[in-house]
């Protein structure tokens, strides 16, 4: 028994046909037969019948086809690992939110280039799920960093695996007087500016929800779609922002923001994803960044 015997009747058993078997893998239709009459022959069991013009597997091809399937997977693997080589040459692209971009992937590319010292990676900044959707199912990037709450499915065809969660926080300037409030609610905040996110954002679509719950209306709003430029404009006091703490973690350490906490309002937790398309074959540098997002976003 050999690979290419199990990888013959592994072809014929989907195809239940010789001559289709033959046509796939570009053999002659009797070296299809003759690879598995010696195959039945050492097995001792006839894995096909032959009802007149129609092939059908027996009990025998149905349990040998599920090892033989098993066998034709590990082997292929074997050859990937043997064949695996750090210093391969692949571009991958990667869709992410802009705070991703900024806080999160330059570690996770840090350490895979220390892997894959010859990769190339091209960086989208992505914030709607349904774009992100549409990039993975056409091809236009191979992986999606998502920011969002929770995530039940990712359609039919989309592996989405959560890697971590993440606090929200409202931040405001040491300078503004919102800040000194201790336990202040929703109400307090109704005379001040808001600076969102863009459009689609989910931490935006969050904090619009909970406004809207409680009939809030602030008084006056900024859209400011880059995340550096959002908090400058916090700093000097120009409004207060729902932001993830990561993104404004060291602000807070070094008292240039604030956090503004509110008596009525449970912590709030977004969650960090990785997305891929289902029928991405996962190469060792795909696997690897994986498992390097696992760590790094922890």
């Amino acid at each position: 028994m050999d690979i290419k015997q199990l990888s013959t009747f592994q072809v014929a058993s989907e195809t239940l046909n010789f001559t289709k078997s033959a046509e796939i893998l570009n053999y002659a239709q009797s070296s299809v037969t003759s690879q598995i009459k010696s195959l039945e022959a050492e097995l001792g069991v006839n894995l096909f019948d032959r009802l007149g013009n129609k092939l059908v597997l027996t009990s025998f091809g149905e349990k040998f086809k599920s090892y033989s399937d098993t066998i034709i997977s590990q082997y292929h693997s074997a050859i990937e690992e043997i064949h695996f080589d750090k210093n391969m040459k692949s571009t991958i692209t990667v869709g992410a939110t802009e705070s991703q971009c900024t806080y999160k992937l330059p570690e996770v590319l840090k350490e895979l280039k220390m892997l894959f010292p010859n990769i190339g990676v091209i960086v989208k900044p992505l914030h709607k799920f349904s774009e992100i959707q549409a990039q993975l199912h056409s091809g236009e990037i191979d992986f999606a960093f998502m920011l969002d709450e929770e995530i039940e499915r990712g359609g039919d065809n989309l592996e989405i695996s959560k890697l971590a969660s993440e606090k929200l926080v409202l931040v405001a300037s040491p300078d503004n007087t919102i800040s000194q409030i201790t336990n202040a609610n929703l109400q307090d905040l109704t005379e001040e500016t808001i600076i969102l996110t863009e459009k689609g954002c989910s931490y935006r679509n969050l904090l619009e929800r909970t406004l809207s719950s409680k009939k809030i209306n602030f008084h006056a709003t900024f859209e400011i779609t880059n995340i550096e430029t959002l908090k400058n404009c916090v700093k000097t006091n120009l409004g207060i922002a729902l932001l993830p703490y990561g993104v404004v973690k060291q602000e807070i350490e070094k008292g240039e923001l604030k956090m503004v906490r509110l008596a009525e309002e449970k912590n709030r937790e977004i969650y960090h994803f990785i997305s891929w398309h289902k029928d991405k074959k996962l190469t060792p540098i795909l696997n690897s960044l994986i498992s390097v997002s696992e760590r790094v976003f922890l």
